[in-house]
């Protein structure tokens, strides 16, 4: 299906040239017989433009010709100056080629009048050459537009060869997320099934959700917030049971941007980040804070947390930050701001800003 895709895209850019360079030989036509006319003003618009027709139009159908030679003949195929040198002999042959179609179809045109304005001085002389620098003008402007749409052809395959990369890349830093935190939660079943069977179970039914949502997220870059928030509450559920009274959340989300693009598999590393250093680290009761919000175009996403004894260690970024932060480089490129702080009164703050688009992509440079 995908060669005949793009086997019609050909098709439909061979017709586009056509009519193009058609179009432009046909205005050259009119530009010439106009010429004509001025310079023998003796001689009537209709001798004009069959005079230009049949001067050109063969020129028009030989181009056909001479793009074949250059799409056989790259340029660097050879040494340029045997490249000229083969081109001025095929040059020669165009030429002659060219003005025996011309006015051969002047000669059909006229019959033996166009005796009367044909110079057999004049075909052997000037107009034999003009052919051969035609065709040597048209080769260059064939070989510039090739080399053009191969450069084009190549930046297109290189941009489309970064995306797979970024998305192999992308693919690589979720699965080491994955084991993280199933592997967390594994450790929090095993620590209820004794001292409360109940909660185990149901801490077993709660994992099997996220696992499911996770799988289902695995192969997009982008989700609906509302799908990523899902899957966060669902691991924050997870960890209530666990901890119980010792954990309180508080949500301040905009309800208008549920449905807008969210990186997958980033709100809950944010959430466990917050969970292990401001609940698990210390015996005491913690509370995270989660906001979600938009202005001017942006999503604002801010993780607070409580601190333990640990403030000074947790000033650097842990290993599921900077996978975080890796992931956000290869969707966004330079285009998101992502911040991690201790503000005065004790907490971790972690700032993440992103664009409002369908389309990350647009965004590589």
């Amino acid at each position: 299906m995908q060669d005949e895709g793009h086997i019609s895209n050909r098709g439909v850019h061979r017709k586009s040239d056509f009519l193009h360079g058609f179009l432009i030989w046909t205005l050259w036509v009119l530009f010439y017989a106009v010429f004509f006319k001025i310079q023998t003003s003796g001689h009537s618009w209709v001798v004009a433009l069959i005079s230009s027709a049949t001067s050109y139009y063969p020129f028009a159908l030989l181009s056909i010709l001479i793009w074949i030679i250059c799409r056989k003949i790259p340029f660097g195929m050879m040494p340029v100056p045997v490249l000229c040198i083969v081109h001025f002999f095929i040059s020669i042959v165009v030429s002659i080629l060219w003005l025996g179609i011309s006015f051969g179809m002047w000669y059909l045109a006229e019959g033996k009048a166009m005796l009367n304005y044909a110079e057999l001085r004049a075909i052997v002389g000037w107009q034999f050459l003009f052919g051969m620098i035609t065709y040597l003008l048209i080769a260059g402007i064939f070989y510039t537009i090739i080399y053009y749409r191969q450069y084009r052809e190549k930046q297109l395959e290189e941009a489309e060869l970064k995306l797979l990369m970024r998305d192999a890349q992308l693919k690589a830093l979720k699965m080491q997320i994955h084991p993280h935190f199933f592997f967390n939660s594994l450790n929090s079943i095993n620590a209820l099934v004794t001292r409360n069977p109940k909660q185990a179970r149901e801490m077993i039914a709660k994992v099997s959700d996220l696992l499911r949502l996770s799988l289902e997220s695995r192969d997009k870059m982008l989700v609906p917030l509302r799908e990523e928030l899902e899957l966060a509450r669902l691991y924050l559920d997870i960890e209530r049971i666990r901890f119980r009274d010792r954990m309180e959340v508080q949500e301040e989300v905009d309800d208008d941007i549920l449905d807008v693009p969210f990186p997958a598999m980033v709100l809950q590393p944010l959430l466990e980040n917050a969970v292990i250093h401001g609940i698990s680290a210390h015996r005491g009761k913690g509370h995270i804070r989660l906001t979600l919000k938009s202005y001017n175009h942006r999503v604002y996403c801010h993780v607070s947390n409580t601190m333990g004894k640990q403030k000074s260690e947790r000033s650097k970024r842990g290993t599921g930050l900077d996978n975080i932060h890796r992931r956000l480089d290869l969707i966004y490129s330079r285009h998101y701001d992502f911040h991690t702080f201790l503000s005065e009164s004790g907490r971790f703050d972690v700032k993440l800003v992103i664009p409002m688009m369908e389309n990350p992509h647009s965004l590589i440079s």
